[in-house]
Order: structure tokens, then sequence, then C-alpha cells
């Protein structure tokens, strides 16, 4: 749970996450899934698995939410930075470290 509503600065409260990440996660913790329009709660890397609720696209360059969950994270954080086409930094970003052999993690499940 977010500082802003209540939660602990507490190790057990956090997660690693770039500043990119972190600003867009912001103090949400539910999010709509795109597919159900249903109010869920967002991935929570303490408690839940990513290999549950997402997958790589076969080129490494797009998350996709297999679950509502992930669904819904993917919208609202805007994983893939679709809302803003021109700004499309995390794709760019992505294709140079697949092309170095950096990703997808080998352990992450990819579309086949």
């Amino acid at each position: 749970m977010p500082q802003s509503l209540g939660g602990s600065d507490e190790p057990d409260n956090l997660a690693l996450a770039c500043s990119r990440c972190n600003g867009r996660r912001y103090n949400f913790t539910t999010g709509i899934d795109p597919k159900t329009k249903i109010e869920v709660s967002l991935f929570n890397p303490r408690q839940q698995q990513w290999a549950d609720h997402f997958i790589w696209r076969e080129d490494g360059l797009k998350i996709l939410g297999t679950t509502p969950i992930g669904r819904a994270t993917c919208a609202r954080l805007d994983l893939n930075d679709e809302r803003y086409d021109e700004d499309d930094s995390i794709r760019k970003v992505r294709q140079f470290w697949v092309l170095s052999g950096w990703h997808p993690p080998d352990e992450d499940p990819r579309q086949d």
C-alpha cells in the first residue's frame, strides 16, 4: 500500500521500480481491465508472480497482460508507452536491450 494511503516505508512494503514506473504508479492500487471493464487490483510484485499475469510479445518490445490484473496494470501504468506515440522511449530502450541479448529475462514467458 502506498505511503500516501497509509502504507509504511518498511522494506516489506516496498518494491524496486525505475523512476518512470514509480511515477506512473503514483498511489494507484486499482485499475480498469480494458477487456472486461472491471476495476481490479494492480499487480503486486511482493505478493504475485510476474509470469502469472504477463508475457512478453515475441519481439520482446511489449508487455502483454494475460489476466485482468495484468491488463489493468499495463493500462494504468502505460507499460508500453502507448498513450504517447511521440514518446516511445521505453520500446526503443527495450529494442536496444533485445539486440544486445539482455532482454527479455530468460525466466519471463514470451508469446509464441
